[in-house]
């Protein structure tokens, strides 16, 4: 039997910074922001602090959307040259596993039956629908793991293959490239590889979601992380499985998940927009820094803003 106590905390627990600073040549009037912040809770990650705040002032409300994130609207009075947004939290991660967790094995075609049919059917849809027949001949081609009748660990095939095949590209610009443009470049960021393991998957029968976090790094310990993404498999006996393709594997500690979304456009972390009576030109800068916090160490409090 196990029992919960949130008094008796022993996991490591992690402390995350997101910052995103948006700097205008003149002053704007800021409409709602959309904000998807704040980490999905559970059995295996919980939260034990966190603030959201943002300069100028805003109005912050709270919902569940209708994949049960956690939503926060921003409204702003105030017009102003720049825009932050601080997010800070106190994480449990949950406990790690010594080496690498072996590889699951599923049965190809997918199994997914009763209820879990229904509610799995946005999450097969494609994203990219004529596409479909050349990534499924892409992982047929590249791949010895797909076997009807037989369980294959499938999708630590297609982990593993997109990060041997796709070379890691921190691009900036907004928006994801297609999976077979990723494919033909042979380089994309995070979300294009999650977008690439997605449509494979979907285009094997396999319901995939998009998941929207961070990644604990060596860059994010020195304060120069960044938002990352990855996917989510559902397989019926082990629930929402998340794999990392742009490392090759299956998520683990490290990755902290604030939305999950059946399209990548459903959980930017930050949107909104602004008005301004002429030309307005802009630029973006965000800064994310993690740090494991030792047995009994208190966060430093919140730096007025």
């Amino acid at each position: 039997m196990e029992i919960l106590d949130s008094a008796k905390e022993t996991r490591e627990r992690l402390h995350l910074i997101h910052e995103t600073r948006y700097t205008y040549s003149k002053p704007v009037q800021f409409m709602p922001h959309r904000l998807v912040l704040r980490p999905r809770e559970g059995h295996d990650v919980r939260l034990h602090e966190m603030r959201l705040e943002t300069s100028p002032p805003s109005t912050i409300r709270w919902y569940r959307d209708i994949l049960d994130n956690s939503i926060a609207i921003a409204e702003f009075a105030e017009a102003a040259d720049e825009l932050l947004i601080r997010s800070e939290f106190v994480i449990g991660l949950p406990a790690p596993v010594d080496g690498s967790p072996p590889p699951i094995p599923v049965p190809y075609p997918s199994q997914v039956a009763g209820i879990d049919e229904l509610i799995a059917v946005p999450y097969r849809q494609f994203t990219y629908p004529p596409e479909v027949g050349q990534l499924r001949d892409w992982f047929a081609k590249n791949s010895a793991t797909l076997t009807t009748g037989k369980p294959t660990p499938i999708f630590d095939d297609l982990a593993g293959l997109i990060y041997r095949k796709i070379r890691y590209n921190r691009r900036e610009e907004h928006g994801v490239q297609t999976p077979v443009s990723t494919l033909s470049l042979g380089s994309g960021s995070c979300r294009d590889m999650a977008v690439l393991m997605i449509e494979t998957s979907r285009a094997l029968g396999y319901p995939a979601r998009f998941v929207s976090g961070y990644l604990e790094s060596q860059n994010s310990k020195v304060g120069r992380g960044s938002t990352h993404a990855w996917t989510e498999i559902y397989l019926p006996d082990h629930g929402w499985t998340g794999y990392d393709p742009s490392i090759g594997r299956r998520v683990g500690p490290g990755h902290v998940a604030v939305g999950v979304s059946h399209h990548p456009r459903g959980v930017m972390p930050v949107t909104g927009g602004y008005s301004s009576p002429g030309g307005v030109s802009t630029s973006l800068q965000i800064q994310i820094s993690t740090k494991r916090l030792m047995q009994g160490e208190r966060v430093i409090p919140f730096p007025k803003m």
